[in-house]
């Protein structure tokens, strides 16, 4: 009977012994448990900044796709008001070369009373007449291509 206690002694030992270890056990999964839903935890909240961050880069990217389509929209525009330009330029420096030659014409004139106006200078009277003038004044309703004619109905515009 002696030995069965000394083999009990032991079977009860090497019992508080697994006991033990599957304690320690338990409380270093339970540390390791808490520590991975903690990891867990701050990955979500991470891919949920990470999520808004993309969702505010998406916007973004929306909206620079808007302003970039604006932008070509009046760069075209923009393009279309160049060119409209660069032709007028011509159209005027076409117009004021005929107008010189014109003038050139006028002044090497075979008819001397042309010839004589085309070379005398503009009276300083009229100049400072020219200097004062305004397309406005021809007519206070502000149409440049009208002369205002009183009569006894009222009044009366007649084109030019």
């Amino acid at each position: 009977m002696l030995k069965l206690l000394n083999i009990e002694k032991y079977v009860i030992a090497a019992l508080i012994a697994a006991l033990a270890y599957v304690t320690y056990q338990f409380v270093t999964l339970d540390d390791d448990l808490k520590l991975a839903n903690q990891t867990i935890e701050a990955k979500t909240a991470a891919i949920e900044a990470l999520s808004l961050q993309a969702e505010y880069l998406t916007q973004s990217v929306k909206l620079s796709e808007e302003q970039n389509t604006k932008l070509m929209r009046e760069r075209e525009s923009l393009s279309r008001i160049n060119q409209n330009y660069q032709v007028q330029v011509g159209e005027l420096a076409n117009n004021l070369s005929q107008a010189q030659s014109n003038i050139e014409k006028l002044r090497e004139s075979s008819n001397e009373a042309v010839n004589q106006w085309a070379n005398d200078s503009v009276p300083c009277d009229a100049i400072r007449l020219l200097k004062y003038a305004r397309a406005a004044s021809c007519d206070q309703n502000g149409s440049a291509n009208t002369i205002p004619v009183l009569n006894t109905t009222g009044r009366i515009s007649i084109q030019l």
